[in-house]
């Protein structure tokens, strides 16, 4: 028999309480939020264009310049000690649109019908996989092989990740086949070629012919995802759009060559020695898809086959900012609490943390369908730079002191955005936070990087004839650094999917940055923290 419990009278009125206190609390969180969002709306309106002096802050030597320098990285956009900008993924993305391409053909026994090429494919963002649960996976199944290859991370094999976009996913079966994925080195004669990792790897013909370009590739082990929200597959409003696939890959652990670090340093010697010409990284996949009968406008004769999709980087389009996955091996936590590993922070002063939005960016209507707006046209468009991006900020400064804050934004806007950024930062807080700006006058307590309490957020006039601090200063003090990262957007992938490549940076963001934060939140376009 079970007994019945009662509520009690006080229990009651405690629970209400609670209730109507947090009611409260989110109610007043909302209006602040859209009060500063509609303050901020009219402060971007009639901002006049990004011509001004950015140069307020004194260039810090160690912020990845040097780093930048050692890739022969030249920086367009200037850093200080709380912008960067990131030139690494810049020289990436002009490398992919330069050297990577991506093709369809039919798969072996397939009975081709149709047009293979009513399916577009372009290779998008590919990069190192730094992301520490991937070490450990190779770590692991090392050791439960009992091959113990891997030398405690010294001798891990390489792990990158690359995206390509296909497009009409209505045409497409989800259910893929056959990943592979190799990463070839091609060499100035056969001689070089064959000396490289004697016995091992393979060598590639060229088409029809028995002799070899002189190129060896070695194989690793592919997996392969459709990233995509599913309601958006039978959505009308998303009809002919296509979506990302992303294959990982992971090369043989034993093998100093087939390390990230030594093929990069092998990509940078490659002008210096006369052996290598090339290094490239290539994914394949089968996917089955719908094909019309030749001269036929009816849905009904579409019959299936099956077809191959083959992409290619260069390997300076997959290289990052720091490919010895070594160090990543050689700070992995053993338990939750590992106080002595680089990934458990111990207390939160010292957590290591980055919050990202974006990809940010400006649209625009062009002959009837969506298109990323011209920066040409418009010169008063602020690019990825939305009133969201400072609302957000507002809360990070008082919750998140010594944190990243992480902004991207497409490539075609990257330089307005840049500009735009440089403005804001410069911008006084009293007139980016026309009501709130009384917040952080306080530097005694901005010094203490504590938690400002929500309760100090009542709207008060700053009194104009007061100087107030910059936006740059206000972020300096409390130790807040912000990261642009730009993302490859060819027009077709941005008029062709959702969200301007969400599905893309994403992926990208937790392969590329994992391994430098200890957290790492993403925070969505309608997100109000």
């Amino acid at each position: 028999m079970r007994r019945r419990v009662g509520s009690t009278p006080a229990t009651v009125i405690i629970l209400l309480l609670f209730v109507i206190t947090l009611v409260s609390l989110v109610t007043t969180m909302f209006y602040f939020h859209f009060e500063l969002l509609q303050n901020l709306n009219g402060y971007l309106k009639n901002t006049p264009p990004p011509l001004y002096d950015y140069n307020t802050a004194n260039q810090k030597t160690g912020f990845t310049k040097e780093a930048a320098a050692a890739k022969n990285i030249v920086s367009t956009h200037p850093s200080n000690d709380v912008l960067k900008f990131d030139e690494h993924v810049l020289a990436n993305i002009r490398e992919t649109y330069r050297g990577a391409r991506s093709f369809t053909e039919w798969a072996p026994n397939a009975d081709p019908i149709g047009d293979i090429g009513q399916f577009q494919t372009i290779p998008l963002l590919a990069t190192v996989d730094r992301r520490p649960i991937i070490v450990r996976k190779q770590l692991i199944e090392d050791k439960k092989n009992r091959l113990n290859l891997a030398a405690n991370g010294k001798l891990l094999g390489c792990a990158m990740t690359g995206a390509t976009f296909i497009s009409d996913l209505e045409l497409l079966e989800l259910k893929h086949y056959a990943p592979t994925c190799d990463v070839c080195f091609q060499f100035v004669n056969h001689k070089d070629m064959t000396d490289f990792v004697p016995s091992l790897g393979y060598e590639v013909l060229k088409p029809g012919l028995q002799s070899t370009a002189a190129t060896k590739c070695f194989e690793g082990e592919a997996t392969v995802e459709a990233r995509f929200a599913d309601w958006q597959r039978g959505d009308r409003r998303f009809k002919g759009s296509g979506y990302q696939w992303h294959v990982d890959c992971a090369l043989p652990n034993g093998i100093q060559e087939l390390t990230c670090r030594e093929i990069s340093r092998m990509q940078d010697d490659i002008d210096l020695l006369d052996d290598s010409q090339k290094i490239y990284f290539k994914t394949k996949f089968e996917l089955d898809g719908w094909f019309r009968q030749p001269d036929s406008d009816d849905d009904e004769s579409s019959q299936k086959r099956r077809f191959r999709i083959y992409t290619e980087w260069p390997w300076t389009a997959v290289m990052s900012h720091d490919d010895d996955r070594s160090a990543i091996a050689n700070g992995l936590s053993t338990s939750w609490n590992d106080i002595d590993s680089k990934f458990v922070p111990s207390n939160h002063h010292e957590m290591s943390l980055a919050h990202v939005e974006g990809p940010g960016y400006d649209q625009s209507e062009y002959r009837g369908h969506i298109s990323l707006k011209s920066m040409n046209a418009d010169k008063l468009s602020k690019g990825g730079i939305h009133p969201r991006l400072v609302s957000n900020l507002f809360h990070l400064i008082r919750n998140a002191p010594g944190s990243t804050h992480m902004v991207a934004v497409v490539d075609g806007q990257a330089q307005r955005s840049y500009n735009v950024m440089l403005m804001l930062l410069n911008t006084s807080i009293s007139d980016l936070f026309k009501m709130y700006g009384k917040v952080f006058r306080n530097v005694g307590t901005l010094n203490d990087q504590d938690l400002i309490p929500i309760s100090s957020m009542n709207p008060i006039d700053v009194n104009s004839s007061q100087p107030s601090m910059t936006l740059l200063e206000l972020l300096r003090i409390r130790k807040i650094k912000i990261h642009m990262v730009p993302i490859i957007t060819p027009s077709l992938v941005f008029e062709k999917t959702v969200c301007g490549g969400q599905y893309t940076f994403t992926p990208y963001l937790a392969a590329r940055y994992s391994a430098d934060y200890q957290v790492i939140m993403y925070i969505d376009g309608d997100t109000a923290m």
